[in-house]
């Protein structure tokens, strides 16, 4: 609060040359004092802001007076209306009285904008450094955590905060204070009080372009292990802080707040937990070993056995039996009129318990007393911190031996030499090294390889090239006709093999992980405009008048269904997959398939899933050194742009192409994507493309009701 003092009369005034504006000094009454319309500070502080104030006078008293000047019976307070606010709140909560005398210096009303305009610019705010300092000052005085906090108005964790700011070198806090160094450097130096550390730390990170936080707390903590790792998670903190172990309490990162110090320690508290795991294990197992880390290729050196099937709980085969008939019988007698909701409720009550019963019998499995006599387990730790046991792992060395065949097998008679199991004992997969060597990469596979084409890009190429493969298809009766009926008199006659290029149990191909890819295309509109001129009409009718009407359509809506089922059945390919069904590309001439017109290579469907030297050395080919030069020192993104403006529908207006070139850029696709060979620009990139369509020919146009619908 501010000490009473008597009310004086006297007069401040500066001596020498110049003069300065006369000031009186008054106690004034806190009643008697309201905020001035001339208090140029309008817009309010912040509550956290208000509150250090409101703390700050209320522990220490007012160690600054208000400016004020009078009107009528009061005294306008133009400087200092947040102090004033913070005494108001003092006489509201019954700390000092209405009547508590303030300091006030009582200028002439003509100075008070001037005056209230010069104290809130003409201030400079103390730095960090020094707010810190003089926190850890208090904290030297014998001032606790709490009563610093309840002295500022602000929480204890920030006072926290600040005395450990405190605790930087004054060397690293004298660069700070020169702006040589972030507040968020400052930060990631409290993560030890060693200063010696602190500065070792500066002067190697400092050797980078720009140091920042994170490589700071990576040096720091490079010998310790983060409180949320999966050795910290599985030994736990207090059984790690008991056994001697210290920690490092981060406290201005948002997660992995906690670093613990001693790295040996940690793991021999993990490997201990872990082996007593592993012995407990290998009263049941063969061997069994603790290993603080393993991945994939731990055990590649080992066979494996797994569990078998043990007999089934004959209450749930019959209980399994019970639902299975009665939801046969709800989904024949189903009929939307009739349905119910009591009826949904017992069919998904049904569905829920099979559900159940089927997990019930997967689990319902055991290795069998001769496994546990030839295999073994691994005892590691998850990542979320768990023990992880990996069980049925057979050493080489224990892998039983063929027995030698009968003397008196007969010798055309050659025993069973599968790679996956042994010859004898428990049936055992064999490890990784003792198996057949990998079929060599076929040639299609490795050029994909070399040009970059991940699998899921050579997916989305085949999706892509199917769908437009099946457009044309559906719009063409007389070739679906002859097409389905080679497939059906291949499987009827014939001997029935998997390069029929229909699946006569009119399966969609499997595309589902190209969805995206095949949205909004010409082919996706122009199967959506073939589905909606489909007479389906007698589909609604009930059975058998359904296909008595379907009988009695013409022959025209007939043909339409019939190519449209049968394309919907079509295989996918491309040309140069490695079992690519010819019978499917000699349709697609038939077809005269235009697959450039219907999909161009772009940034987000090729270009930017390719390599970066395939892109160039493509513009090499078809467009000229000069322009692909150009292009090979941007980034992959900007090259796949660029790449798309080249390789469009006009390049000529996207990327200013000359006619020739752009002839050859706008039919190129890659390799396998053209169909019978009607797009000739559809090479690899290093062949020749001398024989290329002209820039002045125009691509061949699509049937009309396919231009419509592109």
């Amino acid at each position: 609060m501010t000490n009473p003092k008597p009310k004086s009369a006297a007069k401040t005034k500066a001596g020498g040359a110049s003069s300065l504006p006369e000031t009186e000094l008054q106690m004034i009454p806190l009643n008697k004092l309201v905020i001035s319309p001339k208090n140029v500070r309008k817009t309010p502080a912040s509550e956290d802001q208000d509150a250090e104030l409101y703390a700050s006078i209320k522990e220490t008293g007012l160690k600054q007076n208000l400016l004020v000047h009078k009107v009528g019976a009061k005294y306008h307070v133009h400087a200092g209306g947040r102090r004033l606010a913070a005494l108001n709140k003092l006489a509201d909560d019954k700390v000092i009285k209405p009547t508590h005398p303030v300091a006030c210096s009582v200028e002439d009303p003509d100075q008070a904008e001037d005056t209230s305009a010069a104290e809130n610019m003409i201030r400079a705010a103390m730095h960090a450094a020094d707010q810190f300092e003089a926190f850890a000052a208090l904290r030297k005085k014998g001032r606790t955590e709490d009563q610093i906090a309840s002295q500022f108005g602000i929480t204890t964790d920030l006072v926290r905060r600040r005395l450990k700011l405190a605790s930087v070198s004054p060397e690293l806090m004298q660069l700070f204070r020169a702006g040589e160094m972030s507040l968020d450097c400052v930060m990631a130096f409290t993560l030890t009080d060693d200063h010696a550390r602190q500065i070792e730390a500066w002067e190697t990170v400092k050797q980078h372009y720009n140091p920042s936080p994170h490589s700071i707390r990576n040096h720091l903590t490079q010998q310790s292990y983060s409180g949320a790792s999966k050795l910290a998670l599985f030994v736990g903190i207090d059984a790690y802080k008991e056994a001697g172990g210290t920690v490092i309490e981060d406290l201005f990162a948002e997660r992995d707040a906690m670093h613990l110090e001693d790295p040996d320690l940690l793991e021999k508290l993990a490997t201990e937990k872990l082996q007593g795991l592993a012995d407990e294990a290998g009263k049941t197992w063969k061997w069994a070993e603790a290993c603080l880390d393993v991945d994939y290729d731990s055990f590649r050196p080992y066979g494996r056995v797994y569990p078998q099937p043990l007999d089934p709980d004959p209450a749930l085969v019959t209980e399994k039996a019970k639902l299975e008939e009665r939801h046969a019988v709800l989904e024949a007698d189903y009929d939307e009129q009739t349905w119910t909701e009591e009826l949904q409720e017992e069919e998904d009550q049904i569905w829920k318990r099979l559900r159940e019963i089927e997990a019930i019998e997967e689990a319902n499995v055991a290795y069998t007393d001769d496994d546990y006599k030839i295999a073994g387990c691994i005892l590691s730790v998850s990542h979320n911190g768990e023990p992880r046991l990996e069980t049925g792992l057979v050493r080489p060395e224990d892998i039983p031996k063929p027995e030698a065949a009968p003397s008196d097998q007969s010798d055309d008679k050659t025993t069973d030499d599968s790679d996956d199991v042994a010859a004898t004992g428990p049936t055992i997969e064999l490890p990784a090294t003792m198996r057949q060597p990998d079929i060599p990469m076929n040639a299609t596979d490795a050029a994909r390889k070399e040009q970059g084409i991940p699998r899921a890009l050579a997916d989305d190429l085949r999706a892509t090239r199917h769908q437009i493969m099946r457009a044309h298809l559906a719009a063409d009766y007389a070739t679906t006709y002859d097409t389905m009926l080679y497939a059906m008199a291949h499987s009827a006659l014939g001997t029935y093999s998997s390069q029929s290029p229909l699946d006569l149990s009119l399966r969609p191909a499997t595309t589902t992980a190209s969805r995206e890819t095949l949205k909004d295309t010409v082919a996706e509109r122009m199967l959506d405009a073939l589905k909606d001129g489909l007479n389906l009409a007698w589909m609604e009718a009930k059975a058998p008048e359904d296909f008595q009407q379907l009988s009695q359509l013409p022959d025209g809506d007939k043909q339409a269904l019939f190519a449209w089922c049968a394309a919907y059945a079509l295989n996918q390919q491309l040309s140069n997959d490695s079992d690519a069904n010819p019978v499917i590309e000699a349709i697609g001439s038939r077809l005269s398939v235009d697959v450039a017109a219907c999909w161009r290579p772009g940034a987000d469907n090729y270009w930017g899933r390719v390599k970066k030297d395939h892109a160039v050395e493509t513009a090499k080919t078809l467009i000229d050194d000069r322009w692909a030069d150009d292009k090979s020192g941007l980034r992959k993104a900007e090259i796949a742009k660029a790449m798309e403006q080249a390789f469009c529908d006009t390049p000529q207006e996207s990327a200013g192409l000359t006619a020739e070139t752009a002839g050859k850029t706008s039919r190129w696709l890659p390799d396998g994507m053209a169909v019978g060979g009607t797009e000739e620009t559809a090479v690899s990139p290093k062949a020749d493309t001398t024989d290329t369509t002209s820039g002045s020919e125009e691509p061949e146009a699509l049937p009309a009701f396919m231009d419509d619908a592109a």
